[in-house]
């Protein structure tokens, strides 16, 4: 299958992910809405950034660096490097997934605070399913690895549509509970779709490679991922807790709202990131030309279709916001109108994570993590202080921009000026002329007009 054909498959399936969780995700948030006022609905933002923290010590922040691995060996053919590295990450995940559950109980009980509980089994059930998704995502198993975040998805939405009457305590607790809920019953459908795959790799042999392998390429590249991700995750987490400390709870609630209407829209454009991640990493050693042009296109794409969105999307902000969230989170919407500008910024970061991973280069995606991140925090102090909530939103883009042009500085002193160049956005190449009339020409053969040529590309 050629490259393009791989990278529509995976597009299609996320857009498809995207579109059913997104609807879902949108019932669903409309569903707690109802059930938590602004004040139980910031607790419960504030619970999830604990927990959003917690999961960097499931895998200290190595998925990514497993997933771009994997996929290599693929590309040259090494499979039993590909099961070894699987079988880590699986042992990982178990053992530190296990001692999270242990220590959020024991929290809980100390405190007296159903709640820890509940994010322990989270956690437990998030580290059994990052083992299945990046065994997806590796093998570019982009249809297995969509209808594993579907179930999720939809899974979540029917126990709060039910939540009535299977829950009768505290509601709040009961919105929590839904978390692993969803979890579980999507890796009761995941361990099913892997079947075929673990059955493949049985017969693989791994004699060959020892825990020295996996401690050299921790070494070279490991050490600062499990470094740099909790930087990212926490800096992520930043403006709630700035915002709980300096204004309180129901500023933590508008502000969670805008980001959840934003991430919705968002999750549309990451779509092209979860697709060539791996497929970075594997046509690296492969079509380097090939790799540039599909990187090129991603580029320019994603950031025409970002001013479009953002342009309709503050239009429609009031009418989005009063739909999902209710009168009560109108609010919200002037921050939501800002950050949907995010999304141009975003178009130049989506192509560039990946080349990090596919170069071996992840010690300087962690000095830019960290370098943006005091930036951040320094930002959102003197913002949130000055503007108050929008302070915040006003810092992520600055956090972003700050990203955007570290990145490229970065990658251009690493010999990949060509994969990046940001003044491609705005030229018309012979590839958009072939992709233009093929579109053309599919349309006219959906209309009816089946003796079109399609044009040879």
């Amino acid at each position: 299958m050629s490259l393009w054909r791989r990278i529509l498959q995976g597009v299609t399936a996320f857009s498809a992910d995207t579109v059913i969780s997104n609807l879902a995700a949108v019932l669903s948030t409309a569903l707690v809405f109802r059930y938590l006022d602004v004040s139980a609905y910031g607790q419960l933002t504030l619970v999830l950034s604990f927990y959003g923290g917690a999961t960097i010590f499931l895998d200290f922040g190595l998925r990514g660096l497993f997933t771009a691995e994997i996929a290599r060996a693929r590309g040259i053919g090494d499979w039993g490097w590909a099961k070894f590295l699987l079988t880590r990450y699986l042992w990982l995940n178990v053992v530190t997934g296990c001692i999270a559950l242990v220590a959020s109980l024991v929290l809980g009980r100390h405190w007296r605070d159903p709640l820890w509980a509940v994010v322990g089994v989270y956690l437990l059930t998030t580290a059994l399913n990052e083992v299945i998704g990046m065994l997806f995502h590796s093998y570019t198993r982009y249809r297995r690895l969509a209808a594993q975040s579907i179930v999720r998805s939809l899974s979540r939405l029917l126990l709060l549509v039910t939540l009535p009457l299977w829950w009768r305590g505290e509601m709040l607790l009961g919105v929590a509970l839904t978390y692993p809920l969803m979890d579980g019953v999507a890796l009761m459908v995941s361990f099913w779709l892997t079947r075929r795959t673990w059955t493949d790799l049985r017969r693989v042999s791994t004699a060959k490679y020892s825990v020295a392998s996996l401690t050299a390429l921790f070494r070279q590249q490991g050490v600062y991922m499990a470094l740099s991700v909790p930087i990212k995750r926490i800096a992520d987490q930043l403006p709630v807790w700035f915002l709980r400390v300096l204004i309180g709870e129901v500023a933590v609630g508008l502000y969670g709202a805008a980001r959840r209407g934003f991430l919705l829209i968002y999750g549309l454009f990451n779509t092209l990131e979860t697709t060539i991640f791996p497929l970075v990493s594997e046509q690296m050693a492969v079509d380097k030309e090939r790799l540039q042009i599909a990187l090129l296109q991603v580029q320019k794409y994603l950031f025409w279709l970002g001013v479009i969105a953002a342009i309709a999307g503050n239009l429609a902000a009031h009418w989005l916001i009063e739909l999902v969230a209710g009168q009560e989170y109108l609010a919200a919407v002037s921050l939501f109108r800002v950050m949907l500008w995010l999304l141009v910024i975003y178009a130049f970061l989506q192509p560039q994570r990946p080349l990090f991973y596919a170069l071996g280069q992840q010690k300087w995606l962690f000095l830019s993590y960290l370098f943006s991140a005091v930036g951040y925090a320094l930002a959102l102090l003197v913002a949130i202080t000055a503007l108050g909530p929008m302070g915040a939103v006003w810092a992520w883009l600055l956090y972003a921009a700050l990203s955007v042009g570290t990145w490229m500085i970065i990658l251009r002193k690493l010999g990949a000026r060509e994969f990046i160049a940001p003044q491609k956005v705005f030229t018309i190449d012979g590839f958009d002329r072939r992709l233009w009339q093929s579109l053309q020409t599919q349309v006219l053969r959906w209309l009816g007009y089946s003796d079109v040529k399609t044009t040879k590309e």
